[in-house]
């Protein structure tokens, strides 16, 4: 019984080890079989990422390929830009130099042709104005042997304006024996007839000789002539050129008329008796800026 229950040990036994060894062997071969999966996974792994790689790389190098193609065109695309753009802005730029050219020459042409016409214009106005203070000159001339008389109330001088004029300067003036007055004509002036109430226009005469005229005027100035109670006043009978000149002395007559002191208006110009001796200007200009340099001033 003994020998039987020990037989019955060493048979389990051996029946475990047996189990065991089979077990061993079992899990050795699932090993080796997931060995071999997990060996081709890997392996088909590697393969995936050559694969991927490869496909990187091709991409990258037909990306580089495509990139550079792309850079040669847009290079050509800008370089023939700019090439036709420089063509373009060189035929401006000639058209523009030639018209730059024809310009100059054109104003050069205007230039030399202004400088012509204004030799030829300031020639034309100094002839004028030499032309002009000759005629000015004669007419001058002309009226030297004239003198005018001033306050004569229209209608006074009846029909015969000579005949008036003759009877009032040989009843106020008395001529050295032997001279005549030998007028020649007498008119009013040639405007229109004024109103009433107006000034009255002045009365021309004009003697045969000039001292005859002049020594008139003089003993005119030098008596107070007068006509129902007003005064005749006499001067000679100057241009209109001279007459503005002698008007623009108006306000510096007042003012030496005002302060005593005594002056003279010679045609053009005017004489003034200062305290330290007589001055002649050319001018009112000339006599207005020297007043106030003058302790007599006006």
């Amino acid at each position: 019984m003994y020998k039987t229950r020990k037989t019955e040990k060493k048979t389990l036994k051996a029946s475990e080890n047996a189990e065991e060894t089979k077990y061993a062997s079992d899990e050795e071969a699932n090993n080796g079989e997931a060995n071999a999966n997990l060996a081709l996974q890997h392996g088909r792994l590697l393969e995936s990422i050559s694969s991927l790689t490869k496909e990187i790389l091709d991409f990258k190098r037909d990306i580089k390929q495509d990139l550079g193609e792309f850079k040669e065109d847009v290079t050509k695309k800008i370089q023939d830009d700019l090439k036709e753009f420089k063509d373009e802005m060189l035929q401006k730029l000639e058209k523009q130099n030639a018209n730059i050219d024809e310009a100059q020459t054109r104003i050069a042409d205007l230039e030399a042709t202004c400088i012509g016409m204004k030799d030829t214009l300031l020639s034309t106005i100094k002839q004028n104005m030499e032309m002009r203070n000759k005629l000015v000159d004669l007419e001058g001339r002309r009226r030297r042997n004239n003198l005018r008389i001033y306050g004569v109330p229209e209608g006074k001088e009846g029909k015969s304006v000579q005949d008036f004029v003759s009877e009032l300067l040989k009843t106020h003036i008395k001529l050295p024996e032997g001279v005549q007055l030998q007028i020649q004509r007498a008119h009013r002036a040639l405007i229109s007839k004024p109103a009433a109430t107006a000034t009255p226009r002045s009365i021309i005469v004009n003697f045969l000789q000039f001292q005859v005229k002049e020594m008139v005027l003089r003993m005119a100035w030098q008596t107070k002539i007068e006509l129902d109670g007003k005064r005749l006043y006499f001067d000679n009978d100057y241009t209109s050129e001279t007459m503005e000149k002698r008007k623009a002395y108006g306000p510096i007559k007042t003012a030496l008329k005002e302060r005593g002191v005594r002056f003279q208006t010679p045609y053009t110009r005017m004489k003034i008796f200062w305290d330290n001796g007589l001055r002649i200007y050319d001018t009112a200009d000339e006599c207005g800026t020297s007043r106030p340099r003058r302790r007599e001033g006006l």
